[in-house]
């Protein structure tokens, strides 16, 4: 039954919160409505929104970490190859298109393609919503995407009963993967029967990623499918007898220097970031680009010494000499101080690219900074998670928003 008294009604439509009333509900009033208009969702600082056509879903797009661009969607689904990919969106920059037009102009993909991998990432934006218990939401009666967005149709009492679906799934898949930072092993001669042997199609792609030393948290980056589908394919392979769980790997690397492993993931990807922000400018501003990034430099070596062992002469920054200064300062201050430097040169940058550049570039920057530190992390996801990398990251995307 819908709970529509705990949903508040304004001119510009519905108001609440999914803490009292559920996913379900809502898209299902929604739809038998038959309404025509786009359905914000937030939390934290992530951000979703379904747009509806007499009460069928068209399109939908997010915000956040759990973002999954359509790029990569298409790249990890090897529906294009990466050299397309980036010149694909070296021409977005550019023109400012869609990418999904800009593939098909290149002829990289048929307008099929493009819908059928868009309905795919639509359906997976909505899936996530379904594992929200909080969450403010507003209907915008009326508001559709922009004229020139390639769109769908879904049906939204389709989309209900699949996602409820995969929340009772999730609800037993949990329960066999209680950490992401789990070990799996195929098993070398499992003990299944020649006639009732059945692997799917998502199985096999998974198989050979599996390596013993691999997490799931590692497997989920480099998987073809969606995280829901990864983690559906994992538990059927364990029940069926194929993998088997090991241990946590942080449990088995205590004797790794976590230290060292920290420095050289900071190292890493600040390096990655400082190139991405020089790489831009040097697009926009040809020649100036360096003048402009130098003063930004200087003034924040004058407060951080230790950026000193950045300079270069021939390279704009280098990092190969950060690691003999870190090694000098007493062990109690140096990841304090490494952090704060790298972080407020960060924030120098950004905020010298948005005067420079305006706050369209700056926000396409913002978006290429947490998709490159999302991988990193995705990569060295406990390491990351015991530091706090990528909330010291965000916070100084914040910053640079709020100045």
């Amino acid at each position: 039954m819908i709970q529509t008294m705990s949903i508040k009604t304004k001119e510009i439509g519905l108001t609440g919160n999914l803490n009292t009333v559920s996913l379900s509900d809502l898209l299902q009033l929604i739809s038998v409505s038959g309404k025509t208009g786009m359905l914000f969702i937030s939390k934290d600082n992530q951000k979703r929104e379904i747009y509806f056509n007499k009460g069928d879903i068209i399109y939908a797009t997010s915000w956040g970490s759990e973002d999954e661009l359509l790029g990569n969607l298409l790249l990890i689904q090897r529906k294009i190859l990466k050299p397309d990919l980036e010149k694909a969106l070296s021409l977005q920059k550019l023109t400012n298109k869609r990418l999904g037009d800009i593939l098909f102009e290149m002829r990289v993909l048929t307008r099929d393609e493009v819908i059928e991998c868009l309905q795919s990432q639509i359906e997976e934006i909505i899936y996530s919503l379904f594992g929200w218990s909080f969450g403010e939401f507003i209907f915008y009666d009326g508001k559709q995407p922009q004229p020139e967005q390639i769109t769908t149709q879904l049906n939204t009492m389709n989309v209900i009963m699949e996602g409820s679906r995969r929340i009772d799934e999730w609800t037993q898949i949990k329960d066999t993967f209680p950490s992401a930072d789990m070990e799996l092993w195929v098993i070398r001669n499992p003990k299944i029967k020649a006639t009732s042997v059945t692997i799917t199609v998502d199985e096999l792609q998974l198989l050979p990623l599996i390596s013993g030393d691999r997490t799931i948290s590692e497997l989920l980056p480099v998987s073809p499918l969606s995280e829901f589908h990864t983690y559906k394919a994992l538990y059927n392979l364990i029940t069926s007898g194929w993998i088997e769980k090991g241990e946590k790997k942080k449990a088995k690397i205590q004797e790794i220097d976590c230290e060292k492993l920290i420095y050289d993931v900071l190292i890493r990807l600040y390096s990655q970031l400082y190139q991405t922000i020089e790489q831009l400018a040097s697009q926009k501003l040809g020649e100036g680009a360096r003048t402009v990034l130098t003063r930004c430099f200087y003034v924040q070596k004058s407060s951080n010494p230790i950026l000193t062992r950045l300079e270069s002469s021939d390279n704009f920054l280098d990092f190969r000499h950060l690691k003999s200064l870190i090694d000098k300062l007493p062990q109690t201050v140096r990841f304090h101080k490494l952090i704060n430097a790298l972080n407020d040169l960060l924030l120098e940058f950004i905020q010298a690219i948005n005067r420079s550049l305006g706050r369209n570039i700056t926000q396409q920057l913002i978006s290429q900074i947490k998709k490159e530190t999302a991988q990193v992390v995705a990569e060295n996801r406990w390491v990351a998670k015991e530091y706090d990398l990528e909330e010291e990251i965000i916070k100084i995307l914040k910053m640079s928003q709020i100045c």
